[in-house]
């Protein structure tokens, strides 16, 4: 993580302090009706789920300001979106959760901000906001100060980035069955000035859950342990909530279930897994090193925030034409070149070929809801895309599948799962 020194934005003046007390109040009004006011307390010891819903949904909060820790996914950015809240009184936020990223950033007032779709947190109004001495140990890792108050800055591959003070607050969840969680001095980025390349991106900010000691799942291991997982319904049923769970929920077993090393990189928040080949049909396709009789373990990046899953350029053409030549009909565009993207104009699920990901200790059989997927033009097109830089483990790939991570064991285990039937 890359940080460094911002300039002093703690002063405020006096219009700007009543400015957001005033956009606190309503934002308490706006959330005055819906039931996470009245949330039940969670009861430590059991699983925790909360709902994925997507931005065009009907169920979405983007829509209907529904604010119950729901997650959204942007089917073309890829991301989810998590709703929670921060401070006393809490005040809501929309951000990304992200298993890619390993620290949790939100824009916070006074700050040079881009546009975001719920009122900014305004520390002011908060009294469990706390910024982090230079001195204090949770510090050391950050290494840059200002005035005395620690601070960072992180950036992302698409040019966006966030910097500010360094502070611990209070972050809490909100179930779908109404339970609420709330956990004291999480520490957190509160951004005084953040850049994104998104035209609007409506967002506070990202809430990380990668491998970190300052992710989320790092934080809240005291109540849940080091465990969470997905459950994504498919891109066509989006309209049923999708799930992120922690705790007791994220038990995984019995037969069906696939069960893959996790590794990690140093000063990566990335998970990673080993991918051995691909099996289209009785057709198998080995992914080798360098065209070594090797593979290179640690491979390919499971991420959350990935769409589609990308393979290295040469694997991906030897992919697409065998998938063109098993389907029997005539695709939308000459699925030869590797700059292309394999479509058809209608596919019944009987002309999709079975495919197979092969990965270390996991032979993992798709479904076509893995392999295709709908495009804004009303096409189905395949899930997967070439790429000369690292390999990813998209979100589509991982629809109707509960993975579950392990952090204490170091596992992803995959069970194919109903995702619109989950609890």
């Amino acid at each position: 993580m890359a940080l460094k020194i911002t300039s002093n934005l703690f002063s405020s003046t006096l219009l700007i302090i009543t400015f957001s007390f005033l956009i606190s109040l309503i934002t308490n009004l706006i959330y005055s009706s819906l039931r996470v006011d009245g949330a039940k307390t969670f009861t430590i010891g059991r699983g925790f789920s909360i709902d994925l819903i997507h931005p065009s949904s009907k169920l979405s909060p983007l829509v209907n300001h529904v604010a119950s820790a729901d997650l959204i996914p942007d089917a073309f950015g890829g991301s989810y979106l998590l709703n929670f809240s921060v401070g006393t009184p809490p005040q809501f936020q929309l951000a990304v959760a992200d298993t890619g990223s390993g620290f949790i950033w939100i824009q916070c007032q006074p700050c040079q901000c881009y546009n975001q779709k719920f009122p900014i947190y305004a520390p002011t109004n908060s009294s469990t906001y706390e910024e982090q001495p230079c001195h204090s140990p949770k510090c050391s890792e950050f290494a840059h100060c200002e005035g005395g108050i620690c601070t960072y800055y992180v950036d992302y591959v698409d040019k966006s980035s966030s910097s500010g003070e360094v502070a611990t607050e209070t972050l809490s969840l909100y179930s779908s069955s109404g339970e609420k969680i709330s956990f004291p001095n999480i520490l957190f980025g509160c951004g005084r000035n953040s850049r994104s390349t998104s035209r609007d991106p409506g967002l506070s900010g990202i809430v990380g859950l990668g491998f970190s000691s300052f992710s989320l799942v790092s934080q809240i291991a005291s109540t849940f342990d080091q465990r969470f997982s997905f459950c994504f319904v498919p891109l066509a049923k989006l309209d049923v909530p999708s799930k992120l769970s922690f705790g007791d929920k994220v038990d995984v077993s019995g037969p069906g279930t696939h069960v893959t090393p996790l590794l990690v990189k140093p000063s990566r928040p990335s998970y990673y897994l080993t991918l051995i080949g691909l099996s289209i049909g009785n057709i198998r396709l080995e992914l080798l090193n360098n065209s070594s009789t090797t593979f290179q373990v640690g491979n390919i990046i499971i991420d959350s925030g990935t769409t589609f899953t990308f393979l290295p350029t040469w694997l991906y053409n030897q992919l697409i034409l065998v998938v063109r030549q098993a389907i029997h009909v005539e695709p939308v565009v000459d699925g030869g070149s590797s700059s292309t993207v394999l479509c058809y104009r209608a596919l019944n699920s009987t002309d999709v070929p079975p495919i197979t990901m092969h990965l270390l200790g996991a032979d993992l059989p798709l479904s076509v809801e893995n392999i295709m997927h709908p495009d804004p033009q009303g096409y189905q097109c395949l899930a997967f895309r070439p790429t000369e830089n690292e390999a990813f483990f998209g979100s589509v790939t991982q629809t109707n599948f509960l993975v579950a991570y392990d952090l204490e064991n170091m596992s992803v285990s995959f069970k194919a799962t109903d995702c619109t039937n989950m609890a």
